[in-house]
């Protein structure tokens, strides 16, 4: 008999299509209402980072408003956002926040002003805004209004970076050009960012593309408008790893929420376990999708042969050294981790612990601590995650599902 995992709301979709209802409210209408499963009404901290940043932008815009009626300067009104540890926050809101001209305050943990921000920054400085640092503080603040014009990035640092232009840019007075350099990483969650605003009536034209670029012609003034509600599927990130418990386990799970024809990009997990079957030496690509390469490294660990993962650089650069910690996880289960050519290699096999001794992972990324509960199916020791916490960023109700699927028999958390 199969269990029932309810899959949770996606969280990559929800930071777009609430950016996307924000917009259009901002027109005057009624805005189209976001949907979906949520845990026990409770919203992932990442999700909660991105609804307060446009909870108090929009109480900002309605006191300018107040401010111009009473001939006030609206330069009084600076929000101060907190957007905690989620870069989607941080990087979509910031040329959202340039394109309405109204300036704020950006507060962050100290992980996420670790990562790389600096090429969105230098564009947004480019086109008209102001943008300074405060090392000490944590703080990104930033003043002005962006001009229509070229907007330019590197292809291989965060597409993040690109969807955030591609949502600000249409409500810009005037036409603009988006210019991305190649190699493009994550394309997938580029390709999901046009489709949602595709739903929300925003038109984002290919202009171009060659061995070196791809560029986008932007209109200005669209206008958004929704379908008046908007239904959020679930999470195929979250879905990889009950995916490959399953295959681990041979336990049978049914999961409730998905979408078998998925915008997002890491539903591709089905076609890499398929891949991941075969016979001898595999490789695989997870240049739009990595992700899920914590999740598959643990696949890997129960095949016969090899498994290089490659397109794979991004992982340094996400809430932690993510290839470093796979590295940890894979070296404390005994099986065998090289990193060569920019790829990750790992040989099928583990050695377990002598009787009575456990594992021991200690870590603050909500996708190693997936990794490592996964890592409990395939280990006769016990396998304790310090820092479990961190699984809030983005699936809150995850160990209760994982003691609902009756597999948490060997996880202790610390």
């Amino acid at each position: 008999m199969s269990v029932t995992i309810n899959l949770l709301a996606s969280k990559s979709i929800f930071h777009r299509a609430s950016i996307c209802t924000f917009l259009e409210s901002l027109q005057g209408i009624a805005s189209t209402v976001v949907k979906g499963n949520f845990h026990e009404g409770e919203l992932s901290t990442d999700m909660k980072a991105t609804q307060e940043s446009i909870d108090r932008l929009q109480a900002m815009t309605i006191s300018i408003k107040k401010a111009e009626m009473r001939k006030h300067s609206v330069n009084d009104f600076v929000p101060i956002l907190p957007v905690g540890d989620s870069g989607a926050t941080l990087r979509f809101m910031l040329p959202l926040v340039g394109a309405l001209g109204v300036g704020a305050k950006f507060v962050m943990d100290e992980s996420l002003y670790r990562r790389p921000i600096m090429a969105l920054v230098n564009t947004l400085k480019e086109n008209g805004c102001s943008v300074t640092l405060d090392d000490e503080k944590r703080v990104i603040n930033i003043r002005g209004k962006l001009n229509p014009g070229e907007y330019r990035l590197k292809g291989n640092v965060s597409s993040q970076f690109v969807s955030g232009l591609m949502m600000a840019l249409p409500i810009l007075e005037d036409e603009s050009t988006l210019i991305i350099e190649k190699p493009v990483i994550s394309k997938s969650y580029i390709d999901m960012t046009l489709s949602i605003l595709q739903d929300f009536g925003i038109s984002i034209a290919k202009k171009h593309e060659s061995h070196e670029i791809v560029s986008y012609t932007i209109m200005g003034n669209q206008i958004y408008r929704g379908p008046g509600e908007y239904k959020i599927e679930g999470d195929w990130s979250s879905a990889s790893f009950w995916l490959i418990a399953e295959k681990l386990t041979g336990k049978p799970l049914f999961l409730q929420g998905i979408n078998t024809n998925s915008i997002q990009g890491d539903s591709k997990v089905r076609d890499f376990i398929k891949q991941m079957d075969e016979e001898g030496d595999v490789t695989i690509d997870c240049t739009d999708t990595p992700d899920l390469v914590p999740n598959l490294a643990v696949l890997a660990l129960s095949r016969k042969n090899k498994t290089r993962f490659s397109g794979i650089d991004v992982l340094a650069n996400k809430e932690s050294d993510r290839i470093k910690g796979i590295e940890e996880i894979i070296s404390a289960v005994g099986g065998k981790f090289e990193y060569e050519d920019g790829d990750i290699i790992i040989e099928g096999g583990i050695e377990d612990k002598a009787e009575g001794e456990f594992i021991y992972i200690m870590t603050q990324d909500h996708r190693m601590v997936m990794m490592a509960a996964l890592v409990s199916l395939i280990t006769k020791s016990p396998v304790i995650i310090d820092g479990w916490e961190s699984i809030s960023k983005s699936y809150p109700s995850f160990f209760k599902d994982l003691k609902d699927a009756e597999m948490d028999g060997k996880v202790g958390l610390a």
